[in-house]
């Protein structure tokens, strides 16, 4: 039983009340901007560069991994690049590349460490087909090869149940144990969509089914997804085809005990949540990512109704209901083409705790570059 079942359990006594407070909408101050990539600087086949992960090495150093290519998609031959970054002294050092074969493209790259140690990027591989449309063709592994100081050749995911996966979303490891979520598609082997919770005991070489999401939220049709630990269960967040961001709270087998709609609930978010990440802290949920927060004109979730924003939203741990939005990014609704699928990293204590967000931008019709923003914590929490 989680530690907060007790409150959760008032919450729902309190009805209505539980929604009363207002929530607000600030602008944050950015204490820092760092280019991280430059498209003027990428080789040509490599300017588009977008959709980055993070994995925290130390203190001071992140890996991040990001996409290279010539536009958002479709663009076979598109690679990974995976850099080194220090918080600290903002410095950003390539250490490897990773080129697709076409008419494969490396579309997104998930960064982890599995229980061994390894460092592993599972991918979003996929093809542009014979009507010039992208498919997947099944996520892949690349694992980090420390006495070669280099990413061993991909290999493809195992079929797991059945069942072909396409789209790595988030990874949690805690002792022998890691869970991932993964979306299946259903033109490949398994013959389904949904976002599935898999499981492995052994490092990722072999995983297991744990349950079927889209089924057990309800037959919600939800591709991106991100999950964190919330006592013995998960917090999840779904971004769903039908432009509707949810908060689902499981149990420790990802059986649903409370799930929440989040669009419409509080007026900063009108549709979905592009590629959610998730976390706890300072006794908050916040997720983070793309975001709009201009009602639509049109209907809800309609990316054409007003510019994109990166935004940083809370939510109450016991109802899941938000209740305070920062706008980190864009607050004057400058005409961005593309961004802020985005991730966090932490530095410092106490009051000089700093958040360094790394996302991608681009404005004005030309490719994005990875991009890093650093707020004080205590003025954005």
């Amino acid at each position: 039983m989680s530690f907060r079942f007790p409150r959760y359990a008032a919450a729902l006594l309190l009805g209505s009340a539980a929604f009363a407070a207002e929530p607000a909408v600030r602008t944050a101050t950015r204490l820092n901007e760092i280019a991280i990539t430059s498209p003027a600087r990428q080789p040509a086949a490599y300017r588009y560069t977008a959709f980055p992960s993070l994995l925290a090495i130390d203190a001071d150093e992140v890996w991040v991994v990001y996409k290279a290519g010539k536009s958002h998609a479709t663009d076979a031959g598109a690679a990974l690049e995976v850099v080194r970054h220090s918080l600290s002294r903002g410095t950003t050092e390539l250490i490897q590349r990773l080129p697709a074969p076409p008419p494969k493209l490396y579309q997104m790259g998930e960064l982890t460490r599995l229980p061994d140690g390894t460092i592993a990027i599972y991918v979003d591989v996929q093809s542009v087909g014979w009507d010039d449309r992208r498919y997947r063709s099944g996520a892949e592994v690349f694992r980090w090869n420390a006495a070669k100081k280099a990413f061993d050749a991909p290999a493809l995911m195992d079929v797991v149940d059945g069942v072909r996966y396409g789209y790595p979303f988030d990874f949690i490891t805690e002792g022998r144990t890691t869970w991932q979520l993964n979306m299946a598609f259903g033109y490949m082997q398994g013959g389904r969509w949904s976002v599935d919770a898999l499981r492995s005991e052994d490092a990722g070489r072999t995983w297991s089914f744990v349950r079927n999401l889209t089924a057990e939220f309800g037959g919600i049709e939800a591709n991106e997804s991100g999950f964190v630990r919330d006592g013995d269960g998960f917090l999840v967040t779904t971004r769903g085809y039908d432009k509707i961001e949810r908060l689902h709270r499981t149990d420790g087998a990802f059986r649903v005990k409370q799930q929440v709609v989040l669009t419409g609930r509080a007026p900063f978010i009108n549709g979905y949540i592009g590629r959610p990440r998730i976390f706890i802290r300072d006794g908050h949920g916040y997720i983070i990512g793309r975001n709009w927060t201009r009602p639509a004109t049109t209907g809800a979730g309609k990316e054409s109704t007003g510019p994109m924003q990166l935004c940083l939203i809370r939510f109450n741990l016991d109802t899941l209901v938000p209740d305070a939005c920062v706008v980190l990014d864009n607050a004057d609704n400058q005409p961005v083409n593309d961004g802020y699928y985005a991730v966090t990293a932490f530095s410092g204590t106490g009051a000089d705790t700093r958040l360094h967000v790394i996302t991608y931008k681009a404005l004005g019709g030309e490719p994005p570059g990875i991009v890093r923003f650093d707020y004080r914590w205590a003025d954005v929490k």
